[in-house]
């Protein structure tokens, strides 16, 4: 049975605000990257993830959707996400390598975070993954993540796609830990 969680909107808006006040400047890719290592790391220990986002291999390896839009102020998922602007400015800072097109990055935040979203679990977990890989660079999250087996599974099983949704069961990489969690949690999860 597949873990088929719903993204939570409000979570994810606030746990990029609450990103802007942790790493202020941190760019669209570390942020979809964040993202996915805490979502990963929550589901594994906890057996469910923060945000409950859905995550899609791309080229440059797992993108948390609904927060990367958000990053881009796409209407459709703004308007869903029930604002009309994001808690948080955004800024762009010049790009090094074959891509030397600006890259959106995370500016001063407008208010504060709305802890009350949050389980202590969630944001300590978020906290563990900015203090274990907040200071990587593309390079850095590009080599770890394209070597995670959710990443790899999905990314050969896409075809002639240039994208493929990723399975948060597969994320659980202890075998004995994913067929509890997918028993405890599979006919939830939708509802989470």
């Amino acid at each position: 049975m597949p873990l088929d969680f719903q993204p939570n909107l409000p979570k994810i808006v606030e746990l990029l605000l609450y990103l802007a006040h942790r790493k202020p400047g941190a760019d669209k890719y570390q942020a979809v990257k964040f993202f996915y290592l805490a979502d990963r790391e929550h589901l594994a220990r906890y057996g469910r993830p923060i945000t409950s986002e859905r995550y899609f291999a791309l080229t440059y390896g797992p993108v948390a959707s609904t927060a990367k839009d958000l990053l881009e102020r796409n209407a459709y998922v703004m308007r869903a996400a029930g604002i009309d602007d994001l808690p948080f400015e955004l800024a762009e800072k010049a790009r090094g390598g074959p891509e030397r097109r600006p890259i959106v990055v995370l500016g001063t935040p407008k208010r504060d975070v709305d802890l009350d979203l949050f389980s202590r679990s969630d944001l300590r977990v978020f906290d563990e993954i900015l203090a274990k890989y907040g200071d990587y660079n593309f390079d850095q999250l590009f080599k770890l993540t394209h070597n995670h087996e959710a990443y790899k599974r999905a990314w050969n099983g896409r075809g002639s796609a240039n994208r493929a949704p990723m399975k948060y069961e597969e994320m659980i990489e202890d075998k004995h830990a994913r067929e509890a969690i997918v028993v405890d949690v599979g006919q939830v999860a939708s509802h989470l």
